[in-house]
């Protein structure tokens, strides 16, 4: 006889085509039901859809029944946590995942307990990442639904990562669903044959519950009924943690490996990538600000007199979890719910920038040497590099020294005369106060974890960098070019000429906000730069090509089935170099007035490619440039078709064992190799669609995702009017993931600086307001350094309690480094090895200045507690 775990659950989209208001009050009155059915004993168990949002919001709502809520959770018959929002696995960074799971396992474990369950029921595939993340955080087990292989059919199996984490997976291939038709049907041995396909083993696992499903009260009636029915199956209520520690028994289960992205048993919308595109690039500019700005900042600053602040850290987060969840993320929602999404990401953006903001303020508060304009480098390597700043002065000229007391060599980019007059009504009143906005280039070598300072002396002539008009650019490593033919591009280090080299393709977008899908009459256009209004900067530190022009384009689907064009789309590309920067800077400016399309740039690399590589939460990505079920997706019963267009978080790349050609993104997310030889990378910059859901796509037949009976236009996902798209281009002879990753981190940064002065104001908001010198006066303070090329530097924040510093490092490559190189330290420091959730799982080495690194295994993650010895 098999045993059969009936899970009772729910799942709550915390919101969709509703919004989160909607379901948050439907939620506080379906908790008065969970709550009554445990006190009653009508269920022995109940689970909260593993995401604690929902709790956090109730909570606030309903702060009285904490302690009610506390009670069932400790006794072991509520389950709650790990994770603080249900993620998207295959567009969020692998900082935002741990820290989501951070703030979801510290919530749940202040009520009682976290379920040591990695659940994520819905998210639309798998991320190959994902074992390790969990064994990160102790988690040995799994649940999931979407994204299974034909060939990987199995419904329980271990599913292991590059560096051989492990864990146990209970795949819901039926979905997590499936349990309704107990409480609605009385076909039993239809539904127990359906969950006992695919498996030998002797458990198995039946969750009762849906999307907002009320509590089954007749639950325990149900499985009496089923249990004297027939003798081949038991049922009984239990829970994950019970039945992952009977399934472990089972002998001979499979063992998988991989990301899990096909639309074998589901949907699984490979098309969503690209949805929405304007909330998925404001929560990776959320991403980066927190990750490699503000924690890094916070961090240096605690060593500078200035308190941490977890909690408005905490409240950042939170924000960026809530959209970062599938939905969310995906942009799969009503209108009214994405204006939300948007909201909360741009209120987040302003607490995160004015919190950097003052940092850097405050940090340059009580200075002792003279200087007054103040960089900053928040990485753990030394930075050598143009920044790009502006200076204010009441005087065009002005020279920049250094601390040294050498004069600094810059280009003026760009010089503004400003009118700070007094307003009046009348302006002939008004009596002119005149200063300049100067923004300059500056090549500068920046310590790690430190900061150099700059004096600027007025009224003298300066080692000034002229800046002169071009239609063609180079630096070090590249020329570009702009002729009739269109954009030509010279790798000096190769020898190697591209012409042609960036294009732009539009088409057509008869899809909806789930899945991009090509219309049923579509005209696919590739657009040049040619007949273009060109400007060029060319000067020894910094040289760039601004394009500007029109497109003209079909306005709508009827128009495009018609081979017809009638709407100009304004461009404006900007090209940069940089002297010794090997990434061209990328900037597109777009002003959309067409419907029903999707835009993409276009990179001709000319390698013929067989397979394509990207990035992913700790580690690298290929995937073949044809999916292996292309062909007969239809015949074996997939549910779309796999389509080759792929997610990147940070970066989309080919090569070859001569040249690598690389997309460097900062909030594009997806992307396909095309051409007649796969020569080229099509990167997503957008796609415009009008409902939430459409029937019977070309490339989605069937009921229409989302609502099957319902359409819901989503005006708002045309994404009309103006978008910056913003990314870089790097070509190098060979793939190195870890060069990609620094080359990102660079790119993605802003470049923190801050000029003390009185003549403007407002050169950001909170300079307005006064603040009081810093306790201690600005001295150099460098707290990490660490040598080891080969590693990827993912984040270095504080310690939750502030005493301390959190470092990791992981192996992006399949091969082990053997001597990955060393943490240098300022400070005489115990170091120690900590798990994901900051837990020390070994000493380490106490009061030291240097700590040699141990070999990193494929796709290893390590992460250290670093704390100073004061």
């Amino acid at each position: 006889m098999k045993k059969v775990f009936v899970i009772a659950h729910t799942h709550w989209d915390f919101e969709w085509y509703f919004t989160r208001q909607d379901a948050r009050i439907q939620f506080i009155y379906h908790m008065d039901e969970v709550l009554r059915a445990l006190k009653n004993n009508v269920i022995d168990y109940y689970l909260l859809d593993g995401q604690m949002s929902i709790i956090d919001d109730y909570l606030e709502s309903v702060p009285e029944n904490a302690s009610e809520l506390r009670k069932f959770i400790k006794a072991g018959r509520l389950f709650v946590g790990p994770w603080y929002t249900q993620v998207d696995e295959m567009v969020t960074s692998g900082e935002s995942m741990v820290r989501n799971l951070q703030q979801g396992i510290k919530l749940s474990s202040e009520l009682g307990r976290s379920i040591p369950i990695g659940y994520l029921p819905d998210s639309f595939g798998q991320n190959h990442d994902i074992p390790k993340i969990y064994n990160g955080f102790g988690i040995k087990n799994a649940v999931f639904w979407r994204g299974m292989p034909k060939e990987k059919s199995a419904r329980y199996f271990y599913w292991t990562s590059d560096d051989n984490s492990r864990v146990l997976v209970a795949n819901l291939r039926n979905g997590y669903p499936v349990g309704v038709d107990l409480m609605e049907s009385s076909n039993y041995p239809d539904l127990l044959h359906k969950i006992s396909t695919n498996t030998d083993v002797n458990n198995l696992v039946l969750p009762v519950g849906g999307d907002q499903r009320p509590v089954d009260f007749n639950l325990k009636q149900k499985i009496k009924e089923v249990n004297t029915s027939q003798s081949d199956f038991e049922l009984v209520e239990g829970t994950y943690p019970e039945y992952f520690k009977e399934l472990s028994k089972e002998k001979g289960l499979p063992t998988y490996s991989g990301e899990f992205v096909d639309p074998s048993t589901s949907k699984i919308h490979r098309g969503i990538y690209s949805s929405r595109a304007d909330l998925k690039m404001l929560y990776d500019r959320l991403e980066r600000l927190m990750t490699f700005e503000v924690e890094p900042l916070m961090a240096m600053a605690q060593f500078h007199g200035i308190m941490t602040k977890p909690g408005v850290i905490s409240q950042i987060w939170k924000t960026i979890f809530r959209g970062q969840a599938h939905d969310s993320s995906g942009g799969c929602n009503s209108d009214e719910t994405n204006r939300d999404i948007h909201h909360r990401g741009e209120i987040a953006l302003q607490l995160g920038l004015s919190l950097k903001g003052y940092l850097l303020r405050k940090l340059s508060s009580n200075v002792t040497n003279k200087m007054d304009l103040f960089f900053w480098n928040p990485t753990v390597s030394p930075i050598t590099k143009i920044y790009k700043t502006y200076v204010i002065t009441k005087s065009p000229k002005f020279e920049l020294i250094d601390e040294e007391g050498n004069e600094v060599e810059y280009q003026v980019i760009k010089q503004d005369k400003i009118d700070k007059a007094i307003l009046r009504h009348d302006k002939e009143e008004m009596v002119p106060d005149y200063y300049y906005k100067t923004t300059v280039a500056v090549a500068l070598t920046i310590q790690s974890t430190d900061w150099t300072g700059i004096l600027v002396k007025e009224n003298i002539d300066s080692k000034n960098v002229e800046s002169k008009g071009s239609h063609e650019i180079e630096n070090d490593h590249y020329q570009i070019s702009m002729n009739h033919s269109g954009l030509t591009l010279v790798d000096k280090d190769s020898g190697k000429i591209y012409h042609d080299f960036l294009t732009v393709e539009d088409g057509g977008d008869e899809g909806d906000t789930y899945d991009y899908s090509p219309a049923y009459r579509d005209w696919i256009l590739s657009l040049n730069f040619n007949d273009s209004e060109i400007k060029g900067i060319e000067g020894k530190l910094y040289s760039s090509l601004s394009i500007k022009g029109n497109w003209l384009l079909p306005v709508d689907l009827e128009e495009r089935g018609k081979k017809e064009k009638s709407k100009k789309l304004e461009y404006n590309l900007q090209l940069t170099l940089e002297k010794n920067n090997p990434v061209i800077g990328v900037t597109l400016k777009l002003s959309n007035n067409v419907l029903d399309h999707r835009l993409r740039l276009v990179i001709n690399t000319g390698i013929n490619a067989k397979n394509s590589y990207a990035d992913t939460p700790f580690g690298v990505i290929s995937r073949p440039v044809i999916d292996p079920h292309l062909k007969d997706w239809k015949e074996i019963g997939y549910h779309e078709e796999p389509t080759s267009i792929r997610p990147f978080l940070h970066f989309a790349n080919i090569h070859n064992s001569e040249s690598s050609v690389s997309f460097i993104g900062l909030g594009e997310k997806d992307f396909q190799v095309v051409g007649d030889s796969f020569n080229s990378l099509a990167v997503t910059l957008f796609r415009g669609v009008g409902f939430l859901g459409r029937p019977d796509l070309l490339r989605r037949p069937s009921d229409a995702s989302g609502l099957q009976t319902k359409y819901v236009p989503t005006p708002d996902s045309q994404l009309q009017g103006d978008m910056v798209f913003e990314g870089g281009i790097l070509i190098s002879k060979k793939f190195d993931p870890s060069k990609l990753q620094r080359a990102h981190n660079l790119l993605s940064v802003d470049d923190l600086f801050y000029q003390n002065q009185d003549i403007d104001k407002f050169t950001m908001r909170v300079q307005y307001f006064g603040i009081n010198k810093n306790i201690e006066p600005l001295i150099h303070k460098p707290l990490v350094n660490i040598k080891a090329d080969d590693l990827v530097k993912s984040t270095f924040t504080s310690t939750p309690d502030g005493t301390g510093l959190v470092v990791r490092l992981y192996n992006p490559s399949k091969e082990k480094i053997k001597n990955p190189g060393s943490i240098r330290l300022n400070l005489s420091s115990n170091v120690k090895i900590l798990n994901l959730n900051n837990q020390v799982i070994e000493n380490g080495v106490d009061n030291i200045k240097e700590y040699e690194l141990a070999s990193f295994n494929p796709g290893e993650i390590r992460t250290f507690g670093i704390y100073p010895i004061k």
